[in-house]
């Protein structure tokens, strides 16, 4: 397997948008730990799991990669 892209990661929250690049190894934390609820797009692919993102990072296409681009949506639940 050739060597894992880093992860720029993209979230809001109160404050604004919020960016970090991390490890790929860093993801099951980042984005499938702490923030487990919530959804996750990888170069615009929803990624449900830490395995579907290694199994996106080694598509040809995107295997060359230095970062891989993902973005985490919080779904809010409101009432009236």
């Amino acid at each position: 397997m050739s060597k894992l892209p880093k992860l720029k990661v993209k979230w809001w929250s109160l404050d604004g948008e919020e960016e970090g690049t991390f490890d790929f190894e860093q993801a099951k934390d980042v984005i499938f730990g702490n923030r487990g609820w919530a959804i996750a797009f990888a170069e615009g692919e929803m990624v449900r799991s830490y395995e579907e993102l290694l199994r996106l990072a080694a598509q040809d296409k995107h295997k060359n990669k230095e970062v891989l681009n993902i973005t985490l949506l919080v779904p809010v639940v409101g009432g009236g």
